[in-house]
């Protein structure tokens, strides 16, 4: 219970950072699947663009509601941990965030991908957003500290 309350501490006096953390986040999601990889991520999700005026924001609020919870959630836990570990650069946050990342975030996604029979390149492309945006994360959060 007490690591709870201090995640609460956390968020309270570093809401401006984490705030700044998600925004990071989503930053790095609208290039990753935008100019970035857009087209292929949509072809591996078998998606096709919308055409002009056909998509709306309210067609993403569910996703960027959730992805908004989870950054929040992820922001708290790791800014909490850098705090309990005084890290002395961000090489060393990157490291940690890398460390959150490969069995909560990476291997799920490759064990995932595996079972549904997803392509590699697709197993890839996925990981590898996630691992970019978690470390965007965590230079924001290690600047604010």
């Amino acid at each position: 219970m007490e690591h709870l309350i201090a995640i609460a501490g956390y968020v309270q006096t570093h809401l401006l950072g984490i705030l700044i953390a998600i925004i990071a986040s989503f930053a790095v999601g609208f290039a990753w699947h935008g100019p970035l990889f857009g087209k292929q991520w949509m072809k591996y999700n078998k998606m096709t663009p919308p055409k002009k005026g056909e998509a709306t924001f309210s067609m993403m609020l569910p996703g960027l509601a959730a992805n908004f919870v989870m950054v929040f959630v992820q922001s708290a836990v790791m800014g909490r941990s850098f705090e309990i570990l005084l890290l002395p650069n961000i090489g060393y946050a990157l490291l940690i965030a890398t460390i959150f990342w490969l069995p909560f975030t990476g291997l799920v996604i490759v064990n995932s991908y595996a079972w549904e029979g997803k392509k590699v390149g697709h197993m890839c492309l996925d990981a590898g957003f996630y691992l970019v945006s978690i470390w965007a994360v965590a230079a924001v959060l290690y600047a604010t500290l």
